[in-house]
């Protein structure tokens, strides 16, 4: 079975528990990083390496919604969690966020990019603003 990610449900909190839906404003969820680091040794015997696992990159969130002004809307929450440098947690649930789906909902972390309104004039677009959340992990359960 193949899902779309049209029904996505996000969500965002400045502490973790008190959990605000900005699904109506959003667009696309990204990750990117969380590499792992591999230790790689070679020795005199084998013609391969050994090797180890070793830690985890951060994770980084892009998260692309569009503009609004209201007090308690996405732009101003995400805008003052970057200016104070204040926890900024992330949550999605690619098919909806109902009974039995998969939920991913980051750690506490740190808004990288201002997340300031840009645009053209010619286009006529929606206008649309972005941030990337960098945070040390992502976990995965079932709502």
């Amino acid at each position: 079975m193949a899902y779309a990610f049209k029904d996505c449900k996000v969500e965002i909190s400045t502490n973790g528990s008190a959990w605000t839906a900005i699904t109506a404003y959003s667009a696309s969820v990204a990750v990117d990083g969380g590499r792992r680091r591999v230790g790689v040794q070679h020795n005199f015997t084998d013609d391969y390496p050994a090797q180890t696992a070793g830690k985890r990159d951060p994770l980084k969130l892009e998260v692309h919604h569009t503009y609004s002004e209201g007090g308690s809307d996405p732009f101003e929450v995400i805008r003052a969690a970057y200016e104070a440098g204040s926890a900024l947690y992330v949550r999605w649930s690619p098919r909806g966020g109902t009974a039995g789906q998969f939920l991913f909902t980051s750690d506490a972390g740190i808004v990288l990019t201002p997340p300031y309104p840009t645009g053209e004039a010619h286009t006529g677009a929606v206008l649309l603003t972005s941030f990337v959340l960098q945070t040390p992990k992502v976990t995965k359960s079932t709502v």
